[in-house]
């Protein structure tokens, strides 16, 4: 199967699956969308669908709930505003509502009818629609609806927009209509990030394949500079699976929100403030987020769990393997710039060991549950979340850190992750294959040649410390303690806590579980008043506390919380986690070279 028509394959074979209560119906495609931009300033979107063919008495329409790659459930259908149907004729037809995301509506015999909604979209975001005065983001789980059962049949949707407005996006605007895009299903429709209104663009191609930057909102983004860098990711990714799985790719930018990225299929939706493009840190992220979400056209928008096969848009849709798709794409992501000349070097080992051994929430939650979960941890996390929980994102890339050095090391450095990675995609275009957490451990174990059994039982479905030490020295590097750097982070007082400020006030967003803060009784949203009966005006007036202070030190704080004064006695103490750093070991062995060559990128021979 050629790799580009493998997603229009799958969703072409797929089926909707719906609850019994629901009304399905067979229409004749494809169903039309016209999407009205009547008054910008108001935030509306104004719809209707046109379906035909109707042979049933009644049939549902209904809206996701969710954006499949952003796994919380966001109610969509709270911002329709009006709903109405008629038949071909004008004349009005009753409905009401099944449940709180569909509508049923009776056809009285009419084998057209036409669906009328209007949706508010006042707030900027990357995973749902927005409109304002000057433009708009359209994705399209929160704007179309989809015929229950009819999700498979093509869709086209025409923009009826402002004057001066263009459309532009993952799908190209038909030749001859450049307000009107075609899918070969909703399911397309739905994932192919567009932007109306206003916006910059530069158009290119990578391997004879047209691709798309397209910002929305003020930037001083250098278009060329961007598309440069960007073909040079696209080329590494290209590089790494054999050739580009689609026929058209956008980077669809705003400025408009906050900052992140959401992937799709042919392109991927990025959110940032328009200064970023500029400063060497904000350049970075620029690039950093494009080739996560880039990875991501292979990595689960193609090789996917089964439980995205295809995605359910009225639930929560689960898998214990989230801790690959993101994790291991967090682990490319820098390596990928790093392998286009972008970034110096990937990953920093030492602040990887320092991350995880700080944050206790790994020893509490595995990777698989964080996965399986993260419709209700990771996307709605609080306070004390680093306690109980971990960022499947970070020990997804950890573990790939760890299945990189260990299959390097038993196949005496021939194989490493690529090797995974290119695997799942052959199955998944020779076989339409998909993958859970057992899946890739299959994988792994068919790369290297011999069992991941106990790896995953403690690294993936279980929650075993990790020993860093003992993985590292397979690529012939010893971890050491700093002591004379760890003696000088330990010359000022430790308290535990993450710290924030508001109206000039110290206040406690996280107390770390068995530290100092914690063991003296503080919690989290305690605002902190006074230090030894001095005033703290602000974070840089406790810093300086602090910086004068060494570990044993007892201060008396004053603090307030829920409405009380409280005085707690705080003991300060060292930091949990010394300071490492990593040392080459004496007469490394030719494997601990080869794995270190592959794991750390000193060579070129591993593309």
């Amino acid at each position: 199967m050629n790799p580009a028509k493998l997603l229009r394959v799958t969703l072409a074979s797929a089926v909707l699956l719906v609850a019994t209560s629901v009304a399905t119906a067979a229409v004749e495609p494809p169903v039309l969308y016209t999407v009205t931009v009547a008054q910008p300033q108001t935030s509306m979107f104004q719809v209707r669908m046109e379906i035909s063919g109707i042979s049933d008495g009644e049939f549902d329409v209904s809206m996701p709930v969710w954006t499949p790659g952003s796994y919380l459930v966001r109610e969509y259908e709270r911002h329709v505003k009006r709903f109405a149907a008629q038949d071909g004729a004008g004349r009005p037809l009753a409905w009401h509502k099944v449940d709180k995301n569909t509508w049923r509506v009776e056809t009285d015999g009419a084998e057209r009818v036409l669906v009328d909604y209007d949706v508010y979209a006042r707030e900027p975001g990357i995973r749902w629609s927005f409109i304002y005065d000057d433009g708009g983001h359209v994705i399209g789980p929160s704007l179309f609806m989809h015929v229950v059962g009819a999700a498979d049949a093509p869709a086209t949707a025409r923009f009826e927009l402002p004057p001066g407005w263009r459309l532009n996006g993952a799908i190209a605007p038909s030749a001859g209509d450049p307000y009107t895009i075609s899918a070969d299903s909703y399911h397309e429709l739905i994932d192919a990030p567009m932007l109306i209104g206003h916006f910059d663009e530069i158009a290119f191609e990578v391997g004879g394949i047209p691709h798309l930057i397209a910002i929305l909102g003020p930037h001083n983004a250098d278009l060329a500079r961007l598309r440069d860098e960007f073909t040079r990711i696209i080329e590494v990714c290209s590089e790494l699976f054999g050739g580009l799985p689609y026929d058209r790719y956008a980077f669809v930018f705003t400025t408009l929100t906050g900052g992140g990225g959401i992937e799709h299929a042919n392109g991927t939706t990025i959110g940032l403030s328009g200064l970023d493009f500029q400063s060497e840190d904000g350049h970075n992220a620029v690039l950093g987020v494009t080739a996560h979400e880039f990875f991501h056209a292979w990595v689960v928008k193609r090789i996917q769990p089964p439980a995205f096969r295809p995605y359910n848009y009225e639930q929560e849709n689960y898998t214990d393997a989230l801790w690959f798709y993101e994790g291991f794409t967090s682990y490319y992501d820098d390596r990928i710039l790093h392998r286009a000349g972008l970034f110096e070097s990937p990953e920093d080992p030492i602040a990887m060991v320092t991350r995880y051994r700080s944050t206790p929430g790994h020893r509490a939650q595995s990777a698989a549950d964080a996965s399986f979960n993260a419709w209700i941890h990771l996307y709605r996390s609080d306070e004390s979340f680093n306690n109980y929980h971990t960022d499947y994102y970070f020990k997804g890339s950890v573990i790939a850190n760890l299945l990189e050095l260990e299959i390097g090391h038993r196949t005496q450095g021939a194989k490493g992750v690529d090797d995974v990675m290119r695997r799942m995609w052959k199955l998944t275009v020779d076989e339409d294959a998909a993958f859970d957490a057992e899946a890739i451990r299959a994988i792994c174990e068919e790369v290297a040649g011999s069992s991941f059994r106990e790896f995953f039982d403690r690294y993936v479905f279980g929650t075993d410390d990790i020993p860093f030490e003992e993985f590292f020295r397979l690529a012939g590097y010893d971890l050491v303690v700093d002591e004379a750097a760890t003696a000088r982070s330990n010359q000022t007082g430790y308290m535990g806590v993450y710290l924030g400020e508001s109206n000039g006030r110290v206040r406690l967003d996280g107390v770390v579980q068995g530290g100092p803060a914690y063991r003296s009784g503080l919690v989290y949203g305690d605002e902190i008043i006074a230090v030894d009966g001095s005033e703290i005006a602000g974070l840089d007036a406790l810093r300086e506390v602090l910086a004068r202070s060494s570990p044993g030190t007892k201060l008396e704080l004053l603090v307030l919380r829920m409405g009380r004064e409280r005085t707690i006695t705080l003991t300060l103490g060292s930091r949990s986690v010394p300071v490492y750093s990593l040392v080459e070991v004496e007469d490394p062995t030719d494997v601990q070279l080869a794995v270190r060559s592959r794991w750390r990128q000193t060579q070129d021979a591993e593309r």
